[in-house]
């Protein structure tokens, strides 16, 4: 009687014990790449127990280098997405180690030398920076060089190969809605202008008076630059609260320092504190301010989302797949009734 010998394992069987697809198994053989390291030693593992005879890859892949550049003022949001950024290591099964570089918003010509040094060790850069033409013009002159990715706050006319965040205009435009139900029996909306190039800052209120214009309505609108003095515009703007009395809700798209001291002086000011509040992103100040009743509503933008595709998207051009998933980007709105613990934003 012949003994049968085992045969070798086929293509079919090692994808069949290692739950993958026939193409995954091929990739992952004959070194193709585009496999994630989770699924990459899996494949390795069912076809050494299932004695493969032929040489195996080592499964060892070269570690990704990434540089996340940051160009603005110190914010919680700021300090949000850097700790975002610093903790997506345990989130994607591929090796990367991400570099974190601050600069001071004001010096745009740094930033602008940094990048240029960067595209040069680097395999992807995440820019989180304001929208001025000299740092668009750095980033178009890069992007054959390096994969760029705007992260947050968009430059759209960078030539960037793509931007990871919500869109703000749509953002702006919820708040919008919510505001013109308050004020549909009457009243009007006091709007914090942001005073900044940020383009996120630019599109929630683009797209906030957009929806006000679009419904003739406009007049309900009261936009609010940014005073020549805190002080006296605080001042100001408070005299003429307690004058008129029509105000239902305030709304800013960037948490600066005269939102915040309007906010702040809601603890005192009958005139401010009948207003509706509706501010962006979860800071700890926030939501201690959500807690207390000081503002109502708080649209975020989850940065940590953002961190992930952002190094997922560079970690994809360079042949990397990974198996985590994440849900799509967007932004999400907080009441003192659904808001998350303090010490995960902070």
């Amino acid at each position: 009687m012949m003994t049968t010998l085992p045969r070798k394992a086929r293509l079919e069987d090692i994808a069949k014990h290692a739950g993958v697809g026939l193409a995954t198994v091929d990739r992952v053989l004959n070194e193709r790449g585009g496999v994630s390291e989770r699924t990459m030693a899996r494949v390795l593992n069912s076809a050494r127990e299932l004695g493969t005879k032929r040489v195996l890859p080592t499964g060892n892949r070269r570690q990704l280098s990434i540089e996340a550049v940051f160009a603005r003022n110190a914010t919680a949001y700021s300090e949000r997405l850097n700790q975002s950024l610093a903790a997506v290591n345990k989130l994607v099964d591929y090796p990367v180690t991400i570099y974190r570089t601050h600069f001071d918003a004001n010096e745009p010509g740094r930033l602008v030398t940094h990048l240029h040094a960067a595209a040069n060790r680097r395999d992807g850069i995440i820019l989180f920076a304001s929208d001025l033409p000299v740092i668009a013009n750095a980033v178009r002159d890069l992007v054959d060089k390096i994969f760029m990715v705007t992260i947050s706050t968009d430059i759209p006319d960078s030539g960037r190969h793509c931007y990871v965040g919500i869109d703000n205009v749509n953002a702006g435009r919820s708040a919008a809605k919510l505001s013109e139900a308050i004020c549909r029996k009457g009243g009007r909306v006091l709007v914090v202008e942001p005073g900044t190039n940020a383009r996120s800052n630019l599109d929630r209120i683009s797209g906030f008076c957009r929806f006000f214009t679009e419904r003739g309505i406009e007049d309900k609108l009261t936009l609010l630059p940014p005073p020549a003095t805190l002080v006296e515009g605080v001042s100001n703007l408070l005299a003429s609260l307690r004058e008129q009395d029509d105000f239902r809700v305030l709304y800013g798209p960037a948490n600066n320092e005269l939102l915040e001291t309007l906010i702040e002086s809601g603890r005192q000011e009958e005139s401010v504190r009948s207003m509706t509040k509706i501010v962006h992103d979860l800071s700890p100040y926030s939501i201690e301010n959500l807690r207390s009743g000081l503002i109502d509503m708080v649209i975020d933008s989850n940065p940590m989302q953002q961190a992930f595709g952002a190094v997922d998207f560079i970690a994809r051009q360079h042949g990397y797949e990974t198996e985590t998933t994440m849900a799509n980007i967007d932004f999400q709105f907080y009441t003192s009734e659904n808001l998350p613990r303090a010490e995960i934003i902070s």
